[in-house]
């Protein structure tokens, strides 16, 4: 049976009414750290619709209730000696560029998107330019547009999962997307340095960002793979495989990584779930069909209810992955298709 989340005190403006059943391990995570815990701060002048958590001397987590029925979110904050980076924008609810500037100041900003999806990349257009992997821009240029909140609400205007004041959704602009290639490095100043690492599956694009003076990576979203969608380029980009092969890639750097802060869920987790989510890709890939459990997953901006197949992950939770998207050649057969 469904167990749905017990309440956790929040004062923030949105109030959550459709949930997700309640997760073993992150729900005692968010109960401490949003009740008990020394390292939150609230502006609810500026933006009620976040939390900021101090995780590093120089680094915000900033907390904001999913407005869609799925995950609540992470964005974050690193303050550079020259420059800001903002890592994630959110749904594009409440003032979050006056949140930010809250935090660093009027140090210009280097916004960065890990994908595309609703709950990361909608809060893009209160600046001016958002960078992301090359492979995500097509994705980002279908966001770029005033009806992305849309599905939010129901035929007669009333808030379909989370209630919230439709006033407070930030004023649509287009802004500017640029691409960057895998390992690019973003300078805040002085060389403190950030750099793109791509990890695909989620989205063709998915990126994480490793910040190399505090050896943390933020991943964005690594557990759920989802379907390459006919006629965008990089359809071999969404698929178990593709995630196996960048995890490769980056894992002889991983013994370095101090840190990992996900879009979802517990933050500082310790580098070492990087190689654990390594192993249960492998484990997909050697056989897909050896899946640890199945069930069904409700896409809010599809409306469409999919089976999946989950494979877990030591310490942590889980690859979702359908028969589809497990290889590359078949993702790239059903693109062609």
């Amino acid at each position: 049976m469904k167990r749905l989340p017990r309440p956790i005190k929040s004062d923030l403006k949105s109030r959550r009414f459709v949930w997700d059943e309640e997760r073993a391990i992150r729900w005692p995570y968010y109960k401490i750290l949003r009740e008990f815990s020394t390292l939150k701060q609230f502006y609810p002048e500026i933006d009620p619709y976040a939390e900021v958590y101090r995780m590093r001397d120089n680094v915000y987590a900033c907390f904001s209730e999913s407005l869609d029925g799925a995950g609540d979110v992470w964005s974050f904050v690193i303050d550079g000696p020259g420059k800001a980076m903002v890592i994630d924008t959110g749904f594009g609810i409440g003032d979050f560029k006056g949140l930010v500037k809250k935090l660093v100041g009027d140090k210009p900003l280097i916004v960065v998107n890990t994908h595309s999806h609703y709950d990361h990349a909608y809060g893009n257009c209160q600046f001016e330019r958002c960078y992301c992997s090359e492979a995500e821009v097509a994705r980002m240029e279908k966001k770029n547009n005033p009806h992305i909140w849309d599905y939010l609400f129901d035929e007669n205007g009333n808030c379909r999962f989370t209630e919230f004041d439709r006033n407070d959704l930030v004023k649509w602009r287009e802004y500017e997307i640029v691409g960057v290639e895998d390992g690019h490095i973003f300078d805040l100043g002085d060389g403190y340095e950030v750099e793109l690492v791509m990890l695909p599956g989620h989205s063709p694009g998915q990126s994480g960002y490793y910040d190399h003076h505090n050896h943390i990576i933020f991943t964005g979203d690594t557990g759920g793979i989802c379907d390459a969608v006919p006629g965008e380029p990089y359809p071999e980009n969404c698929t178990v495989e593709a995630l196996r092969d960048a995890l490769k890639k980056l894992e002889p750097r991983m013994d370095e990584i101090e840190a990992v802060f996900p879009g979802h869920g517990m933050l500082d987790q310790t580098g070492e779930t990087l190689r654990y989510l390594l192993h249960a890709a492998e484990a997909i890939l050697e056989d897909p069909e050896r899946y640890d459990e199945m069930t069904e997953r409700f896409s809010p901006s599809t409306g469409e209810t999919k089976k999946i197949m989950m494979k877990y992950i030591y310490q942590g939770s889980a690859i979702r992955y359908n028969r589809h998207n497990v290889y590359k050649k078949d993702q790239i057969k059903g693109a062609e298709a």
